[in-house]
């Protein structure tokens, strides 16, 4: 499922959650941030669960580690939460 936020012509051969995670890292207005971050995290997490439930994928499960990571430093250095 496509967000609001999404470009308007995937392409097919990136994960969706790759789309909403590069959308909200070139996100400038703060205002729009945080909803791109929520849409990112949560199409990573549900990406996440479907990788948790097979046994490949260890290198797509690693960028979603990074990504995770990079969206919760994105919330606490940009957005200030604590």
């Amino acid at each position: 499922m496509a967000s609001q936020f999404s470009s308007s012509v995937p392409d097919r051969r990136v994960p969706q959650w790759r789309v909403e995670y590069e959308a909200a890292l070139r996100e400038g207005d703060h205002e729009r941030l945080f909803k791109r971050i929520e849409v990112a995290e949560a199409a990573i997490l549900t990406r996440r669960d479907v990788l948790e439930q097979g046994s490949d994928g260890s290198a797509e499960r690693r960028e979603i580690t990074l990504a995770l990571a990079k969206l919760e430093s994105m919330k606490k250095e940009v957005l200030k939460f604590l």
